[in-house]
């Protein structure tokens, strides 16, 4: 009989900080309840991305959380990650978080907290302030129909559009000039952010809305 193992491992994880909820460590009742104000979801390009590369995000113990199928007897990717990896998730706040944080009152619209983690940088955290609020443009534009006249015909136009709905963005880009930190050894893929590792407890960055 043929036994098949399917093993997934860690790729990275972003921890989120609240003063008026404690994480895991000091309590996991606290955590759980930040998990209740706070949602991180992958916008649609990298749902896809996810979804080709075998990589499921999850909110674990205040911390977005991503893991990746890799080989079996390897920490590397099952399916091999592209050079420029990406990924893109929106957060979204419930009213009752947003007035126990020291956000702006007029987040919402079109100004949203723009969170960019580059990998191949030390920087390994940030507060959200004002100095972050920004128009992002969506990665997906919108189509819009345009009926032809005369000897025109009708066409459909793509037009950028800016996100909007949600507390904030945070872009995880392969931008620096240092190390790539999902990487033990790039050139092989050797995955450093991993249980396996030992690195169960570390966050590639910490994002806090309330120190």
């Amino acid at each position: 009989m043929d036994t098949l193992i399917i093993r997934y491992e860690k790729l990275f994880s972003i921890a989120w900080v609240h003063a008026d909820f404690p994480g895991p460590g000091n309590g996991r009742n606290g955590a759980a309840s930040l998990a209740d104000e706070l949602t991180v979801e992958p916008d649609a390009p990298t749902s896809v991305r996810f979804a080709n590369h075998g990589i499921i995000p999850r909110v674990e113990d205040g911390a977005l959380c991503c893991y990746i199928r890799t080989e079996a007897l390897h920490d590397r990717p099952f399916h091999p990650l592209p050079p420029d990896f990406s990924a893109r998730f929106l957060l979204k706040a419930s009213d009752a978080l947003i007035a126990r944080s020291a956000l702006a009152p007029h987040v919402g619209g079109e100004r949203l907290y723009h969170v960019r983690v580059k990998l191949k940088s030390t920087v390994s955290g940030v507060r959200l302030t004002d100095s972050l609020l920004a128009s992002v443009a969506s990665a997906t534009p919108d189509l819009v129909f345009l009926p032809g006249y005369a000897d025109r015909p009708d066409r459909w136009e793509s037009r950028t559009v800016a996100i909007s709905g949600c507390l904030g963005v945070l872009d995880i880009v392969t931008e620096g000039n240092g190390k790539n930190r999902l990487f033990r050894q790039e050139a092989s893929q050797l995955l450093n952010y991993t249980v396996g590792n030992g690195k169960a407890d570390q966050h590639l960055y910490t994002v806090t809305l309330k120190a």
